[in-house]
């Protein structure tokens, strides 16, 4: 009994672990956060080029990162917008917090395999997303940028990380490119302190890794009782 209640300890952790940020997204071609009352950084008043370390409203932003007139690739409704991998020739930048974040949503367009996510607090990684869960079930009507109708083969979505309980908020975030030669685009970084009431639905993977674990341990149950 001891040994099945510490795997289902262990199993019900790595759970939590990967489902404690849940990320859900806006419909197509919405560009900015609908939750009211979040702070917002839209990087419309900087001047285009290396991005130094910038302590901003929402946070603090590392250095390595590149302040990018609105193209092809980036930038809600054709603004400024910031990026890591091919415009900046670096791979990673972070954006610090203050204090807890229990929500953090940004644009993020021309979403490709190289772009990562990471979720920190307290130094301890909490969780990390790829292109390949947004895309993962990503209806046609996300790809292609939505305000001048090129780069088709991309998806455009806005997106919402949210903490599940107040032990899944986090304090830091970082933004990874595996190399420099595809981009990272990035815009309208949208923080708050809350939890937000949202009654969008969780994206598939969140219901698959749960459903998954949960099997896990009915299995393990019964393995134990036929014992």
């Amino acid at each position: 009994m001891r040994n099945f209640l510490l795997s289902a300890c262990l199993v019900a952790s790595a759970i939590s672990l990967q489902a404690g940020i849940i990320f859900t997204r806006e419909a197509p071609g919405v560009q900015q956060t609908s939750v009211v009352g979040a702070a917002v950084e839209t990087f419309d008043s900087l001047t285009p080029g290396p991005l130094g370390v910038y302590n901003s409203p929402i946070g603090t932003y590392s250095s390595g990162g590149q302040i990018v007139v609105g193209n092809a690739y980036g930038g809600s409704n054709q603004s400024l917008y910031v990026a890591v991998g091919a415009q900046s020739n670096t791979v990673e930048m972070t954006l610090t917090f203050t204090t807890l974040k229990a929500y953090f949503g940004f644009y993020w367009p021309a979403g490709d395999a190289l772009n990562r996510l990471d979720f920190y607090r307290e130094g301890l990684l909490l969780a990390t997303f790829s292109v390949g869960d947004i895309i993962a079930g990503l209806p046609a009507a996300y790809f292609g940028n939505p305000n001048t109708g090129v780069n088709t083969t991309e998806p455009y979505v806005f997106l919402n990380f949210t903490a599940s309980d107040l032990n899944s908020r986090f304090d830091k975030v970082v933004f990874r490119n595996i190399s420099t030669v595809t981009g990272f685009e990035t815009d309208n970084h949208s923080t708050f302190d809350q939890i937000p009431d949202d009654t969008s639905t969780p994206e598939p993977s969140t219901y698959a890794m749960m459903a998954s674990g949960l099997a896990g341990l009915i299995l393990f149950a019964r393995r134990r009782a036929s014992r």
